[in-house]
């Protein structure tokens, strides 16, 4: 399936796919590495709500094409 993740800030969008019994985790490992963030700074929502790492796309009720949001937490002080 593909997810479509949109960026909170800019509103730049990618689409990754996975599987629907895949993590939230590893959506955040994709994420890192095409936007060159650290999976750690990386905070996925959908319909309002901040996904757990260790919940499944199945479990969320994700479909294929439907929108995550990305927030990029920001590092330092």
């Amino acid at each position: 399936m593909i997810i479509r993740v949109v960026s909170a800030i800019g509103g730049g969008v990618i689409d990754v796919e996975v599987k629907p019994n895949a993590t939230v985790a590893e959506l955040k490992r994709e994420i890192s590495v095409q936007k060159r963030i650290p999976a750690s700074a990386v905070i996925v929502v959908y319909r309002g709500r901040q996904l757990d790492d260790n919940e499944t796309f199945e479990e969320v009720g994700l479909t294929d094409y439907e929108k995550v949001y990305l927030i990029a937490r920001t590092e330092g002080g």
